[in-house]
């Protein structure tokens, strides 16, 4: 299922702060998603105030599916000032009750590590979610200003056939970074009989860490004999398994922001929201210019 929204990206009030955290939280449940009953997570009613620089707040959320359980830790706050809208995003095996993830774990991967200006306090920017009770993928203000574009998927492993399987769940996370810091845009796969396989992330400037083939062109087209190459992230646990379906990259000079595109993969016609303003152009597994382009599943 998908829902694209119109969000502010702004955490100088607690009602601006609540009206996009909240809606990616609504959006799990309504996906499918099962919130746990750990201690400590957000009350949406009775929130307070905006946490502070550098300050979370989460939620823990499992599939609803009958595969093996994982979870997932969702912290909603700002990066490293008082408003600057930013996610953190963690998995494990088990969870103690009080909101720490317990067994094997993939620690905390950010959206975002570098700070930005956030763009305005009234002025919304196109929100796309997509998800499943197995899945999900979100893509937050895609057209917004000041390199405020994050994205994060999660997604099952899957078979030959494209069936999701309960081995391993991948995390990826994108958004704007300070060059060098890391971690901005990642890919780690959480295998759940042995542990957080290796981490791809993103350390130096137009450098991506999806694992991904990617032709680089200069800005300029890749289409050849009728077709446009397109490429699904591989899991790497370590060796590269069955692509994901849940996000993939393409040239930026081949596809058309924010508008959706169909492709067959495993059999299946799947659709992309295609995203290439600030971060998600420089997402590409090669030094490309900030030339790329970010296709998130949106189906």
């Amino acid at each position: 299922m998908t829902s694209q929204q119109q969000l502010v990206c702004d955490s100088s009030t607690l009602a601006n702060f609540k009206q996009w955290a909240q809606a990616i939280s609504n959006f799990f449940s309504t996906a499918g998603w099962v919130q746990t009953s750990d201690t400590g997570q957000v009350n949406w009613s009775t929130i307070a105030a905006v946490p502070g620089s550098g300050v979370y707040v989460y939620e823990i959320w499992k599939p609803g599916d009958a595969l093996t359980s994982f979870y997932v830790k969702i912290e909603y706050g700002n990066v490293s000032s008082t408003n600057c809208p930013s996610l953190q995003l963690s998995l494990g095996t088990g969870t103690n009750g009080a909101g720490t993830l317990t067994g094997n774990t993939l620690e905390p991967l950010k959206t975002n590590t570098a700070n930005y200006g956030a763009p305005s306090s009234t002025t919304q920017y196109e929100c796309d979610l997509s998800g499943s009770n197995n899945r999900m993928c979100v893509m937050m203000w895609r057209n917004g200003a000041n390199n405020c574009q994050q994205c994060f998927c999660i997604e099952r492993s899957l078979d030959a056939t494209g069936a999701y399987t309960g081995a391993y769940a991948t995390l990826w996370t994108i958004g704007a970074t300070a060059f060098g810091s890391g971690l901005s845009t990642s890919q780690q796969s959480l295998v759940f009989a042995v542990g957080a396989g290796p981490i791809s992330p993103k350390s130096v400037a137009n450098s991506g860490g999806l694992l991904v083939r990617y032709i680089a062109n200069g800005g300029s087209s890749t289409a050849f004999n009728g077709a446009l190459p397109f490429d699904t992230a591989a899991p790497a646990i370590p060796y590269f398994d069955y692509p994901c379906t849940a996000i993939g990259v393409g040239a930026g000079a081949d596809f058309v922001e924010g508008v959706t595109f169909n492709v067959t993969l495993y059999a299946a016609t799947r659709t992309y929201m295609p995203a290439k303003t600030g971060p998600f152009a420089a997402v590409t597994g090669t030094n490309n210019g900030g030339l790329g382009c970010l296709c998130m599943r949106y189906d």
